[in-house]
């Protein structure tokens, strides 16, 4: 097998590489499906990535597709790719616990319809990636699966709560994780671990199992490590579902990465906020970012700014996505509650003392907010901002100790750390992490950049012009134990 062929050269490949050669037939759905259960089974162990692991499932899948390969008939754009999916989100015949002891051998009848298009088009299921228990809060770890360690610094967290999927893109355990994002549970992890994650615009890909269809916040994402995979990931994900009415009558053209993505980004406006109602911003993000700028800059865009001091909904957020838990959480007696995170169950006592009159002003508060952000969109294109305020803390960090930047206490995680993605769950806009660098001690930074609704391809071409003009893909992290 030729050098770039043997188990790690397979597991390094892009989706979009994947795709090609078994087109071609130079490597088989079940070597490809090997090399890459290999590789788990070797840095899993390290950072605990997969709530399961469906080995038999995955082999049984990689026969049928080559059969139907050596048969002649039609494949689908990801024919043979190996992808894995949130424990979140339903997989037919394959558990889905939500990270969580009381969901024990939960076992879907159905696929939720991101995950059957995804397997339409060829795709073969791996396994279930972690997440904290219901996916609570912005660190993996669960009483039952333990903590997710970050890949390029075991001691430190891999965010959340797609912690898992982001991990697994980054070691190439699996070129292609479907996460869920309520918060920024797409590019919090892929800003920790140095890869791309997305949360489209509200009603692109369907999410037909959200708790409040009406009222939604969360979202089906996708976390990748090159920007053609994102695209592709994108559009075939993407589309109306009867059971899902944010996507009727949505049609969103394709997405394609351009042939020179640095010469679609001359004449964009940016409009950068340091600070999004948060006071403190850790110097290595602050200057990772300005040089991520300044690289844009360099490429044609145009640049103003703005310090962000301004409201942008933390207080709005958290009463938002913590007041549907007293109700989600009822069913679970007392007994069950003692063998849930302390930390859900602290979430569960802060549902039921919310302010009513707070709980019925945020609808309308979330009106405003999207206007506000709409506002920026009347003289840029693109709104840029970090995704957290400071790099990933240690892996030991807990959901309610407050977060230290510049060596000063700043305060609570959620309205000091990863404040910056959550307003634009509220809003619907489509926002993406993008790798910006590194901070010295080698643990990775991320730009969110945000566009106005429908405005996916405008985050796909500055995604891929940053990674031709500054890459990220030619880094792995040292566990691999080799370079692309």
């Amino acid at each position: 097998m030729d050098a770039i062929l043997d188990t790690d050269g397979l597991c390094n490949l892009s989706a979009t590489e994947m795709a090609s050669y078994i087109r071609k037939g130079t490597v088989s759905a079940a070597e490809l499906i090997d090399a890459v259960l290999a590789r788990i089974s070797r840095l899993d162990p390290s950072v605990n990535a997969f709530a399961l692991v469906d080995e038999a499932g995955a082999r049984k899948a990689a026969v049928a597709a080559d059969i139907a390969r050596a048969n002649g008939g039609d494949l689908g754009p990801l024919h043979g790719v190996p992808f894995s999916v949130k424990d979140l989100i339903l997989t037919e015949g394959v558990e889905t616990a939500f990270g969580s002891h009381l969901l024990a051998g939960n076992i879907p009848d159905k696929d939720a319809a991101a995950v059957a298009r995804l397997k339409r088009a060829g795709a073969i299921l791996i396994g279930k990636t972690t997440t904290p228990e219901f996916a609570h809060k912005a660190l993996t770890n669960s009483p039952r699966h333990g903590a997710t360690r970050n890949p390029w610094n075991l001691d430190h967290t891999c965010g959340g709560s797609s912690g898992g999927a982001a991990v697994a893109a980054a070691t190439g355990m699996g070129p292609l994780t479907v996460t869920t994002d309520g918060a920024g549970s797409s590019r919090i992890p892929a800003s920790c671990c140095g890869v791309l994650g997305i949360k489209a615009t509200l009603g692109r890909i369907p999410h037909e199992y959200a708790p409040d269809l009406f009222g939604n916040f969360s979202y089906i994402g996708a976390i990748t490590r090159t920007t053609a995979d994102l695209a592709l990931m994108l559009n075939v994900m993407s589309g109306p579902e009867r059971k899902d009415p944010w996507t009727q009558g949505v049609f969103a053209p394709p997405l394609n990465v351009a042939s020179d993505p640095a010469a679609r980004i001359e004449g964009v406006r940016l409009h950068y906020k340091p600070c999004l109602g948060n006071v403190m911003l850790d110097d290595n993000v602050a200057k990772a970012m300005a040089k991520g700028l300044d690289i844009l800059c360099g490429a044609g865009a145009t640049l103003e700014r703005s310090d962000g001091r301004e409201d942008w909904g933390n207080e709005l957020a958290r009463i938002t996505i913590r007041a549907p838990y007293a109700a989600r959480m009822a069913k679970y007696s007392e007994a069950e509650r003692s063998k849930m995170d302390p930390s859900l169950v602290s979430a569960i006592a802060e549902s039921e003392s919310l302010d009513l009159r707070a709980v019925q002003n945020a609808p309308m508060e979330r009106t405003a907010l999207y206007q506000q952000t709409e506002a920026i969109f009347e003289t840029a294109d693109l709104l840029v901002t970090p995704v957290l305020g400071a790099p990933p803390p240690l892996v030991t960090h807990k959901a309610n100790e407050p977060i230290t930047i510049n060596g000063q206490v700043a305060g609570p995680l959620r309205a000091n750390w990863y404040n910056y993605p959550a307003p634009f769950n509220l809003t619907g806009h489509p926002a993406i992490s993008i790798p910006c660098g590194m901070e010295p001690s080698g643990l990775p930074i991320g730009m969110q950049v945000v566009a106005p609704w429908f405005g996916e391809q405008q985050l796909i071409d500055i995604a891929a012009a940053m990674e031709q003009l500054q890459p990220w893909t030619d880094q792995w992290p040292p566990l691999i134990g080799q370079q692309a």
